[in-house]
């Protein structure tokens, strides 16, 4: 069974200790903003981490703090500011995931300052954390009758391009297609984030992304 610690779940500062990985799992950081802390789940918790723990049997830490992005400022710290406060990154992780764009797509980011930034978090990444497998995970676009908001389009070939030009696999709910021709069970009356359903089946969407990666076997969950 996977250990899953969340962190900033209730849109606070800070870091619980990192898990201690369990004999033969692969240990994971999941690092990003509203969809990775299960804002719209009632209550609110990381099902979509979660449910990809347990698919994979990892063990995963959760950092994730709503309102936040690659290129978010003022009252929401964006996501290099976050990876250098104390307690972010400090264990050692197989594999660490960043997962982001929405927010950035909602703030008409301009697609240079994008790039720039998505490339510092992977150097970030990469000097903290040197044996991980680091990985991105585009942005999120909600089911609106087969419509793409081209804001987040925009914003996802961005991450993609860093991802390819950095040998990194990457993978979005948006290109991936994850809510398309989903029922209503799967929004949140807000319009944006998934039920506890809808992250149910972003949860093994996640997992089955992640079980591509070339990485030391982990047991399989119960």
């Amino acid at each position: 069974m996977a250990v899953l610690t969340a962190l900033g779940l209730s849109c606070l500062p800070g870091s619980a200790g990192p898990v201690e990985a369990q004999p033969g799992a692969v240990s994971a950081y999941f690092f990003g903003d509203s969809l990775m802390a299960g804002t719209g789940s009632s209550p609110k918790r990381p099902v979509m981490a979660r449910i990809a723990a347990v698919r994979l049997g990892w063990d995963v830490e959760v950092d994730a703090w709503g309102g936040t992005g690659f290129t978010t400022r003022g009252e929401r710290p964006p996501y290099l500011d976050r990876l250098r406060r104390p307690g972010a990154l400090s264990g050692r992780y197989d594999v660490v995931l960043v997962e982001g764009g929405t927010n950035d797509a909602l703030s008409a980011t301009d697609p240079e300052a994008l790039r720039e930034a998505v490339e510092d978090v992977v150097a970030h990444v990469r000097r903290r954390q040197p044996q991980a497998q680091l990985v991105l995970m585009g942005a999120y676009d909600p089911p609106a009758g087969g419509a793409v908001d081209p804001r987040r389009a925009v914003v996802d070939a961005v991450i993609e391009d860093v991802a390819e030009d950095e040998g990194l696999p990457f993978f979005s709910p948006l290109s991936g297609g994850w809510a398309v021709d989903q029922p209503p069970s799967f929004l949140h009356p807000d319009r944006l984030h998934p039920t506890a359903r809808g992250y149910g089946v972003m949860g093994a969407r996640l997992a089955a992304e992640l079980a591509e990666l070339d990485l030391p076997a982990s047991e399989a969950a119960d």
